[in-house]
Formats: structure tokens, C-alpha cells, sequence
């Protein structure tokens, strides 16, 4: 009878541990909530293997399944602090100190934003120019392409405008202003124009 009884305990325990070491695999870290502003000693964290890491860094997990609409979010590689957010099935274009531009287009299906991809940066590439007009005004202009986890890659241009009563602002500073977005055809019309006015 105890052997009977031993048994029933062992095979009991041996199930309950087959459940719980199954809820703690099946977590891919879609429930947690990871903030858009993580300081950077952050963002490398993998929050589904380091759960003790998730309170200092202000992560936390939803329930019921309210996750669903939690913004998520994955860095460039250039400039620095560039990232893209995905919420509501809209992508935002975000540089440091300025307001996010949407972006559209068939990005918008082709980028993954899940727990493994948030630890992944994406490698774009960045060309920042600054062009001088006949009337010596300053441009500053520059082309994005960002690469998807389809394989394609989508090219977007910015320019960056003069502040008002500013001083001269080095190029590092330069993504501090407001950022507008601008056609890539007008993009490498002002190039080709400032290529052959330095002829």
C-alpha cells in the first residue's frame, strides 16, 4: 500500500513539474510590456531568460491577452538612437529629440516585431549630406535604407531644417531639429544639382 501511495506522490510531482517547466518554455515574451524609452544598459536584455531584470528596467506583464496592442519597438544601427515602433499595425520613424515620422508602404508588412527581432538591430544604411544652394543657403539632407526580414530594402529621405537664430550646429547635433520627410527623387535631384554647380 505505502508503495502504491509512493508511486501516486512521485508521478503526481513528475507531472506537476512537466507543467510548470512547459509554462515557463511556452513564454516567447509577447506578454511583456517593454518600454519605448528603455535606457540603453536595457536594451540588450532578453526579459524571458532574465525575468529579475524586468522591474529594474520597467518591463512588466499583461494579461488577458491585452498585449496584442503593446507598442513594440527595434533599433537602426545609424544614426544613433533611431528606432522604429510598431503600434496599432502603424510604423513610426523615430530620431532622437524630434517627432516621429510615419512610415508606409509595403515596410509596414515586412518588418517582424517580436521578443527575439527586439534584440536584433536593423542594419540600414544612412547617407547625410549638407549641400550649399547658389544663394548659399544650407541643406541638410539624408537617404535610409531599411532592410526587412523579407529581404527588401526600402529607401526613405529627410531633410533637416535650420533652426531659427541657432548657431552653427555641428553634424552630431544636427538630428536634434524637427525632421521632415522629402522625396527621393528630390533627394537626388539636389545632389545631382550640387554636384554639378562644383563643377
Amino acid at each position: 500500500m505505502k508503495c502504491k501511495i509512493f508511486f501516486l506522490t512521485a508521478s503526481f510531482l513528475l507531472v506537476s513539474l512537466m507543467q510548470l517547466s512547459g509554462c515557463a518554455g511556452s513564454s516567447n515574451g509577447e506578454d511583456l510590456e517593454v518600454p519605448t524609452n528603455l535606457p540603453p544598459i536595457c536594451r540588450d536584455i532578453d526579459f524571458v531568460s532574465q525575468p529579475d531584470m524586468r522591474e529594474m528596467c520597467g518591463v512588466r506583464k499583461v494579461h488577458n491577452r491585452a498585449y496584442k496592442n503593446i507598442p513594440q519597438q527595434r533599433y537602426l544601427i545609424k544614426p544613433a538612437e533611431t528606432s522604429i515602433v510598431k503600434t496599432n499595425d502603424k510604423l513610426e520613424l523615430r530620431f532622437q529629440n524630434a517627432l516621429p515620422l510615419t512610415l508606409e508602404g509595403p515596410i509596414v508588412n515586412e518588418l517582424e516585431f517580436n521578443h527575439d527581432k527586439r534584440l536584433e538591430k536593423i542594419k540600414n544604411s544612412y547617407d547625410y549630406h549638407e549641400i550649399y544652394t547658389q544663394g548659399n543657403k544650407r541643406l541638410r539632407i539624408f537617404k535610409m535604407g531599411i532592410p526587412t526580414d523579407r529581404g527588401n530594402t526600402y529607401h526613405f529621405c529627410f531633410r533637416v531644417p535650420e533652426r531659427k537664430g541657432g548657431n552653427e550646429r555641428t553634424r552630431s547635433k544636427a538630428m536634434g531639429n524637427h525632421i521632415e520627410a522629402m522625396t527621393c527623387e528630390d533627394y537626388d535631384m539636389l545632389l545631382q544639382n550640387h554636384a554639378s554647380n562644383k563643377r
